[in-house]
């Protein structure tokens, strides 16, 4: 619950989803009419991409908290908007680019699925620069 309203984030489906649609290039049994609609897969590699962009920010105390790798309660207000806030940082980004190809009048697939894919390879490439950021540690079965 976060501000007495009940939010689930369904990473692990919504990743499967995404698995299919991108190594099936959305053909045959990964033709998803709604594939768009999917948000980015909120887990914690994610935010730390989006904190080296500068498109995330925390708090001094929720930063202080992750140095020290205080782990975070499962669906406690800062874990939440931890993910709530990247969904929509992602969301945003999505967006942008596709205003720019309208502006530019050009036609390429771009969704929240391929945003998260490229800043979960961003980070993996960058892992040593990267590593100096800390991330949320959660004890879960939803990661």
């Amino acid at each position: 619950y976060y501000c007495d309203k009940k939010v689930t984030f369904h990473k692990r489906a919504q990743i499967l989803i995404g698995d299919l649609w991108c190594l099936n290039y959305g053909q045959g049994i990964s033709t998803f009419n709604d594939i768009d609609t999917i948000t980015m897969f909120a887990d914690y590699r994610i935010p730390q991409a989006l904190l080296s962009f500068g498109a995330l920010i925390y708090t001094d105390e929720l930063m202080e908290k992750l140095k020290n790798e205080v782990i975070l309660e499962n669906g406690c207000p800062e874990e939440v908007e931890i993910r709530g806030c990247s969904i929509e940082v992602v969301e945003r980004v999505n967006k942008i680019v596709h205003d720019m190809m309208e502006e530019n009048k050009e036609n390429y697939t771009c969704n929240s699925i391929l945003i998260d894919n490229y800043l979960w390879f961003y980070r993996r490439e960058h892992a040593d620069e990267l590593n100096s950021i800390p991330y949320h540690k959660v004890l879960s079965i939803y990661y």
